[in-house]
């Protein structure tokens, strides 16, 4: 009977260690880090990956109370953690990109509260929501899956990991912020400051034409259109920064 008892606990013991991981990516990757996703579906889905991936891990046997044990489990939950937050930069992109197109549009104000963002523009909640729908269509649900479990094969447990240089590759990446909001807002702020120099110079020839009455509606009109317009290329370039997102997060690790 203590036999027994022995095992069931070290299996315990050292089962915490990639549910540690699955769980902390979970808990801020996209999509699974929704609201509407609960806590207890979240502990469910890590607990149903770790059953699964258990048997196939070389799990090294350590007291998870000592010092070694402590450090070990740190560092699965900022594996665990990187993942994600590596994935949530394209979120973080496309705010940025809706808070500059708002702008540019004459839509700053036009502001909506986001359960999971925050206070964001109207585009920017927009472009989140479509974002999630084109990684459910790419199957990004599936990828983010395989990734964290292919992630004990390139990375396995209790590896030496040089977190110095993998957090210059993440620092790097995090550029993508502003370049993925660059390449998506980039074609309508151009047309949009066009629209503008065609406002200004309407201005200079008829002074007395009010500006706030004409510029703003013109704007406005202007900018939804060339949103619709350039729909389907911002869809192109969410799901290209979905895919380099996923290929990072996987090749972001430096081992020493």
């Amino acid at each position: 009977m203590n036999l027994i008892l022995d095992d069931v606990v070290q299996i315990l013991a050292t089962g915490l260690i990639p549910f540690l991981r699955i769980s902390a990516l979970l808990l801020a990757a996209p999509l699974v880090s929704l609201r509407v996703v609960s806590v207890r579906i979240r502990v469910v889905v890590a607990l149903v990956l770790t059953v699964f991936i258990y048997p196939t891990l070389d799990l090294p046997a350590i007291d998870p109370v000592s010092a070694p044990g402590l450090m070990l489990i740190t560092r699965e939950l900022l594996i665990g953690l990187l993942f994600a937050v590596v994935l949530q930069v394209v979120n973080a992109a496309l705010v940025v990109a809706g808070q500059t197109l708002s702008m540019s549009m004459g839509l700053g104000m036009a502001q909506t509260v986001d359960p999971n963002i925050g206070r964001v523009p109207v585009l920017a909640s927009f472009l989140v929501v479509m974002s999630t729908l084109i990684f459910l269509s790419i199957g990004g649900h599936l990828i983010l899956i395989e990734l964290v479990l292919m992630s004990f094969e390139f990375m396995p447990i209790g590896s030496n990991i040089n977190f110095i240089e993998t957090v210059a590759n993440f620092t790097k990446w995090t550029a993508m912020v502003f370049l993925g909001a660059v390449l998506i807002a980039l074609p309508i702020m151009l047309t949009m400051m066009l629209v503008n120099v065609c406002i200004g110079i309407v201005t200079r020839a008829a002074p007395a034409l009010n500006i706030f009455a004409v510029g703003f509606p013109a704007m406005l009109l202007a900018g939804l259109v060339l949103f619709v317009v350039y729909l389907v290329n911002i869809g192109y370039r969410i799901e290209w920064l979905w895919l380099e997102a996923f290929s990072r997060a996987q090749n972001i690790w430096v081992m020493t």
